[in-house]
């Protein structure tokens, strides 16, 4: 059976810029690859709000926003290794009470707060890719 889980890991939904748009952006794709995703039996999308230390131990979140597929980071599958970068994000500052750092991504010489949407596109075809070798032909990445 060819499952696919998707897990996006953020702190908060209502004030956070970066998660909203890594939100926004993650339905945009999954509604854009809807024909790509048939070759899935079993998809599951968890949308995670890591909202203490606890949860941030307990899913090991190293930054927010986070989307991993199979229970591989983004960057992992794109790039083949992980380097998370950050900087201050003044509305999760205000929502944890601390100064608060949130994720950064590079994706092709450009830095984006936000998951880039052809970098999270470039992600779920990659592993789409390992389902059905045919559709890697079809692969634009």
């Amino acid at each position: 059976m060819n499952k696919l889980i998707i897990d996006f890991l953020y702190l908060d939904l209502s004030c956070c810029e970066r998660c909203q748009a890594t939100d926004e952006t993650l339905d945009e794709v999954l509604m854009e690859l809807k024909p790509q995703l048939k070759v899935i039996d079993h998809l599951c999308i968890n949308k995670i709000r890591v909202a203490s230390k606890e949860e941030q131990q307990k899913y090991d979140l190293k930054r927010s926003p986070t989307v991993r597929i199979n229970g591989k980071d983004l960057e992992e599958i794109v790039f083949d290794k992980l380097s998370i970068r950050d900087n201050y994000c003044g509305s999760c500052s205000d929502i944890c009470g601390e100064d608060t750092n949130c994720r950064i991504f590079e994706y092709k010489g450009e830095t984006s707060e936000d998951i880039p949407k052809e970098m999270l596109r470039e992600g779920l075809l990659k592993v789409l890719s390992e389902y059905d070798n045919s559709f890697s032909k079809k692969c634009s990445c």
